[in-house]
Parts: structure tokens; sequence; C-alpha cells
């Protein structure tokens, strides 16, 4: 699996978001946001995870996964992070 779908399938199952959100795009403009929230000294919070993830995914929150949710943020964003390098570095 690659830091893309990773980071895809993590964020499905913390934020809740239909089985075709996350995509490319969307995962795009949350990697910068939050990439933005670090550049100016801060460490994302969840508050801060949750209101980028459903201001760029609509569907965030309308649906669940069963089962437990392992997915925590420091592995959330250390996949954006990746992400967010392979495009233009920090």
């Amino acid at each position: 699996m690659t830091d893309l779908e990773s980071l895809s399938h993590k964020l499905k199952i913390k934020f809740g978001t239909a089985p075709h959100e996350p995509t490319e795009a969307q995962i795009a403009l949350i990697s910068d946001a939050i990439k933005k929230i670090i550049q100016s000294g801060k460490t994302p919070s969840a508050k801060d995870w949750s209101d980028v993830v459903h201001r760029y995914c609509p569907s965030a929150g309308q649906y669940r996964c069963l089962g437990i949710d392992n997915s925590d943020l420091n592995t959330l964003l250390a996949l954006a992070l990746q992400v967010a390098n392979r495009k233009g570095g920090l």
C-alpha cells in the first residue's frame, strides 16, 4: 500500500468519509492545509484535523467503519507529511 493509499484509508476510518473519499485531489488539499498549520509553528490538533477533513471531504462524519479505530493523529501526520513532501517539500 502506498503512502497515499494508507493516508486515504486512515482518513476514511478516522473521519467517516464515504467510500469514494478522500480522492487524491482531496488528500492533496488536506496535506497542504496540515502542512500550513505546521509551518505556522503549531502542531495540528484533533480539532485541526477534523476541521480540515470536513472542509475538503463533504461526506466526513456520515459513514463509519465497524471495528476498532487504531489510527492516531501521529500516524496521520506522518503520512500527510510524506505525501506533502513528495509534492514539493517543506
